[in-house]
């Protein structure tokens, strides 16, 4: 395989993983929130340090891997890799949900018995 290619896949591979790791880090911000309850104020300023920090990583992103210039692919790549967090993300939860409630009848099960 051709060098420029095999670059080019790599970088679509860093792009898909760097998007994949903002939508974990923002599963972990919702997380948060369901923990430790705060007000409107708060939920903006944690928003904003987010898309902030979001810029930043994308940014040093494009500047370490292709020289700062923003490709279309490279966007592709995150939005695609944030979508597929998002997606494995919400099947897993409804696997363990699922799983969770399958134990939850045998217990009760059990105990009546």
């Amino acid at each position: 395989m051709a060098g420029g290619i095999l670059f080019e896949l790599q970088f679509f591979g860093k792009a898909f993983l760097c998007g994949a790791a903002l939508a974990f880090l923002y599963g972990g911000l919702k997380v948060f929130r369901r923990l430790v309850f705060h007000g409107t104020v708060w939920m903006a300023a944690e928003d904003l340090a987010y898309w902030l920090l979001c810029g930043f990583l994308i940014f040093r992103m494009l500047y370490r891997e292709n020289s700062g210039a923003v490709r279309g692919f490279a966007v592709a790549a995150v939005v695609l890799g944030m979508l597929s967090w998002l997606l494995l993300s919400k099947m897993f939860r409804n696997i363990v949900n699922f799983i969770r409630k399958k134990l939850h009848k045998c217990i009760k099960k059990i105990i009546i018995k």
